[in-house]
């Protein structure tokens, strides 16, 4: 089984699953942020989407354990139904579709709760200076604001491989 990341492990732990939270993960890949999250929540549950029919199988696999608290959906998110205002928090790692304005940036704050809170993470291979990841928080807060998220908090991380960027926006409604 694939080990975590430790950008993986920053996120989540930025993220900070809460036992009863409900969560949305975009993008989750072969789903190892699911288990991280998971392994946090008692009453919680987390719903993972990734357009990769293929991806969903190998989470679902990866996350048997985690039946109970975990929703697997193979479709883009603007075609999936996550539920509307479903979720405190919603989380993506290197989903570009939801660094500008458009149809997935809409169907997340659509799928989160009234002051829900959106996770944007960021790694790029050629960010080789924190100034890089600060003008990615920059640029991509800029189009939160634009999506009616008020700003939080911009971080930027240096891990093992390289400098990470996360966005963290309330929605205002």
């Amino acid at each position: 089984m694939e080990s975590a990341s430790e950008r993986l492990v920053w996120a989540v732990d930025v993220v900070d699953p809460q036992p009863a939270d409900r969560i949305l993960e975009v993008g989750c890949g072969h789903g190892v942020a699911v288990t991280l999250v998971c392994e946090r929540l008692e009453t919680g549950r987390v719903t993972a989407v990734d357009r990769s029919p293929k991806m969903i199988q190998m989470a679902k696999r990866r996350n048997r354990s985690h039946a109970r608290r975990a929703r697997f959906i193979a479709e883009t998110l603007e075609q999936a139904d996550v539920g509307e205002g479903a979720y405190e928090k919603a989380f993506a790692f290197h989903v570009a579709a939801l660094h500008r304005a458009g149809p997935a940036l809409t169907a997340v704050r659509r799928s989160l709760a009234p002051g829900g809170r959106l996770y944007l993470f960021n790694q790029a291979p050629g960010w080789s200076v924190r100034e890089q990841a600060e003008d990615f928080a920059m640029d991509v807060g800029g189009v939160l604001e634009g999506a009616g998220f008020e700003i939080e908090k911009t971080l930027v991380h240096e891990l093992g491989t390289g400098i990470a960027a996360a966005v963290i926006g309330r929605d205002t409604r």
